[in-house]
């Protein structure tokens, strides 16, 4: 099942949205702030996604699990399971650990961890890296249990990260440096899931300006193969240094836009941010392309602009 069936009801997904954006915007930060705030949006989806099904009542675990395994389509599955970045999260050592396993068992802060309760308490990430192990071997039918494994790992640090250090024995003031050491690899891993959640923005970019067919700055996509069609978008233009400059608003009037679709675009994400520069920040953005929701990549103004024009 998709994630985005239709544009009648979109409040959640909106918000998953923003929190998407806003973990682009704090890129700088912390990994443990980025990692919660792409979570945020993982739950926004996943609040999007239950209100579609016809038994949205599913505990918070077997939802966010379900979630990630019904909504993957083929090519998005294949493409998660041969990513880099599942690899790095599958190497990652130490393993990762389920700290509601810890404070179950009594672990005191600031004490060694002993074997067993180590092995107990990564239990998941050990399940993760045998199925990736059989899957790299060949063994096709581990596919969805290597998903599943995913899921249930990126679960357990979603609820690491909301605990934060506090347990029954006083804070686990190490579990802060766990935390950013874990978080450095899953975030990359947030981020390949939620396009493939998405249906690939990485490979959509909405144009409303001069970077457009005909328009000035086109040759600075012109050499990436892709496809040009018309896509709207909501929201409202303004003029900044005589050129257009996009406000998102999801209530706002149509705006008449221009969608490049390509496999390249990856690749080709840097160059574009260079070119449009401080001024502009790459955002993700819901779009109506023939008829059916998208969610694709669009420059808007920078906050601090914006800020400077409205003094």
């Amino acid at each position: 099942m998709s994630l985005l069936p239709d544009y009648k009801d979109v409040s959640h997904l909106v918000a998953a949205i923003v929190h998407f954006n806003r973990a682009r915007e704090i890129a700088e930060n912390s990994a443990v702030e980025v990692a919660r705030t792409l979570f945020n949006g993982l739950n926004k989806l996943q609040t999007h996604w239950l209100l579609h099904r016809s038994e949205p009542d599913l505990r918070e675990v077997k939802a966010f699990k379900a979630m990630i395994l019904d909504s993957l389509q083929p090519e998005a599955r294949s493409h998660l399971l041969r990513s880099t970045e599942l690899r790095s999260v599958v190497a990652f050592e130490p393993k990762i650990l389920n700290h509601d396993v810890l404070n179950r068992r009594r672990y005191r802060p600031g004490s060694e961890i002993e074997p067993r309760l180590f092995s107990d308490a990564s239990e998941v990430h050990r399940k993760l890296t045998n199925a990736f192990s059989e899957l790299v071997s060949g063994d096709a039918a581990t596919e969805g249990r290597t998903i599943k494994r995913t899921a249930e790992l990126l679960y357990i640090v979603r609820s690491n990260l909301a605990h934060g250090e506090k347990t029954p024995y006083g804070p686990d003031l190490a579990k802060r440096q766990r935390d950013e050491a874990v978080c450095t690899v899953i975030k990359p891993l947030q981020g390949i899931l939620i396009d493939c959640l998405l249906g690939y923005p990485s490979r959509k970019l909405v144009v409303y300006g001069t970077l457009a067919p005909e328009q000035p700055n086109h040759n600075v996509v012109e050499a990436i193969s892709g496809s040009w069609t018309r896509c709207v978008v909501r929201g409202s233009v303004r003029r900044q240094l005589g050129f257009p400059v996009l406000s998102w608003n999801p209530s706002g009037p149509e705006i008449q836009a221009q969608l490049l679709v390509s496999a390249d675009l990856p690749r080709s994400w840097s160059r574009i941010d260079e070119f449009e520069g401080s001024a502009y920040t790459r955002h993700l953005i819901p779009a109506i392309h023939e008829g059916e929701l998208i969610i694709a990549n669009v420059y808007v103004a920078t906050k601090a602009d914006l800020a400077e024009q409205m003094n």
